[in-house]
């Protein structure tokens, strides 16, 4: 009796632990599935463009994305999706479709007009329209000023030299 009760103990934590790493962790979420949930729920994309071989995308993982904070503020703000910039294969998306011309994903060369620095981040708005790209590795306290200015739509009222002064006592 002891052993089944220490058991589902062990079973129960293991639960929670697992859940709670899974509320840090960005929902990544695939140009497929993208296409099916904006239809019904349209909101802000986050496309991030990387390489397998770049050690700045890997960083972004794990300094960056990991960040818990960060992690939910994208989820609940954007769908976030991942781009490889080699992967040829053709893409579906907003009822296009993109094929590869240069050796490069289609989609993230037709964003980024073929000028693909890794890793880049690629905001798009609710109505498939392209905001604007940050490239490069960037820090958190970057990354969160970034995405909030687009997630909260500030872009569409404020310079961004204004919103940095602004955003400035918000960081931690």
């Amino acid at each position: 009796m002891r052993k089944k009760t220490v058991f589902l103990f062990g079973l129960i934590l293991c639960s929670f632990l697992t859940h709670g790493q899974d509320n840090r962790m960005i929902r990544w979420i695939s140009i497929e599935e993208l296409n099916k949930v904006y239809k019904t729920t349209p909101k802000k994309i986050l496309f991030e463009v990387y390489s397998k071989e770049c050690h700045y995308c890997k960083d972004m993982d794990e300094n960056i994305f990991s960040n818990r904070e960060l992690a939910e503020y994208i989820n609940k703000t954007y769908y976030a999706v991942k781009l490889d910039a080699f992967d040829k294969r053709d893409v579906n998306f907003g009822g296009f479709l993109y094929q590869s011309k240069d050796g490069i994903n289609p989609l993230a060369s037709h964003l980024l007009k073929a000028t693909i620095k890794f890793p880049t981040l690629i905001f798009v708005d609710e109505q498939l329209k392209m905001i604007n790209y940050l490239q490069g590795y960037n820090d958190l306290a970057r990354n969160k000023m970034v995405l909030h200015y687009v997630g909260d739509d500030a872009y569409k009222t404020m310079a961004w030299g204004i919103y940095q002064q602004e955003f400035e006592p918000k960081k931690e």
